[in-house]
């Protein structure tokens, strides 16, 4: 009799292995799924950003546009405000992607050892991003560098504009994230003495409010209506490692586990089914 029992609960705990493993939802699996797997999603977009020539070409591409406006606003002749050119920090002027490699290797996610890498100051410029930053300077141009990194972070984050050779780094042109990450009070405080010529980011957020907590949708329309702005007053950067995009497919919630953030990725995939 005890050897019959023994018997069926063998049989039924392996009819239940055997069920998880062909079904694939072994217990555990959703806690399993690890920031090392999501990060695996993060190798191409970093090796896209650090290897590909075209990367290269499109910074380069990016600056030599904005120089060209910047000289055709200065046919315009005078105004009662003096010109002033806006630009976002990461991945706009500085290449942080050497963290996010080194988040791949760790297998950790942001933000950890981010503050140390901003201390650091080992980021380097974007192709074009000095050159036409001196250019702006040398033609009487102010430059700002407005950037949601943190208060804490002013002191690595000039002394590595300071280090690339950037024009203008000194606090009053150095506007970082005290109180929002909502850069629109920093624009409207360049405003009230200066006429911005020309904004540069790689986030939407970088040019205007009517861009932030939107649905992957709803940041479509919005640049659809806006689309006379790009390539006029607003220049983007590319930018596929992180940024509003990758919260829009999460609804913004970013405390999902690395599975539900799997799971919502692909999920927004359009698929071609043969």
């Amino acid at each position: 009799m005890k050897k019959t029992m023994k018997k069926q609960i063998l049989a039924v705990l392996l009819t239940i292995a055997m069920t998880a493993a062909f079904c694939g939802t072994s217990l555990g699996t959703e806690e399993e799924y690890s920031t090392k797997d999501l990060n695996e999603q993060l190798v191409m977009a970093t090796l896209w950003y650090q290897t590909a020539a075209e990367m290269r070409a499109i910074s380069y591409q990016t600056f030599a546009m904005a120089k060209m406006l910047f000289d055709m606003d200065l046919t315009r002749g005078h105004s009662d405000k003096s010109r002033a050119v806006v630009v976002d920090v990461d991945e706009t002027v500085l290449d942080n992607s050497p963290y996010e490699a080194g988040l791949i290797s760790q297998n950790y996610g942001y933000s950890k050892g981010w503050q140390e890498w901003c201390a650091a100051g080992e980021a380097w410029p974007l192709p074009g991003a000095v050159s036409f930053l001196k250019y702006v300077d040398s033609r009487g141009g102010a430059v700002f560098y407005v950037s949601n990194r943190k208060e804490r972070d002013r002191q690595g984050t000039m002394k590595n504009l300071k280090a690339m050779g950037f024009p203008q780094v000194r606090d009053e042109r150095v506007l970082l994230r005290s109180e929002t990450s909502d850069k629109e009070p920093r624009r409207q405080h360049i405003r009230e003495k200066y006429r911005i010529v020309l904004l540069m980011g790689d986030n939407l957020n970088d040019f205007a409010s009517v861009f932030a907590h939107k649905g992957v949708q709803e940041r479509f329309a919005e640049v659809d209506k806006m689309k006379d702005q790009f390539g006029t007053r607003f220049l983007v950067l590319p930018n596929p490692m992180y940024g509003e995009w990758e919260g829009a497919i999460y609804n913004y919630n970013w405390k999902m586990t690395p599975a539900e953030k799997d799971n919502a990725r692909k999920a927004a995939m359009k698929r071609w089914n043969k």
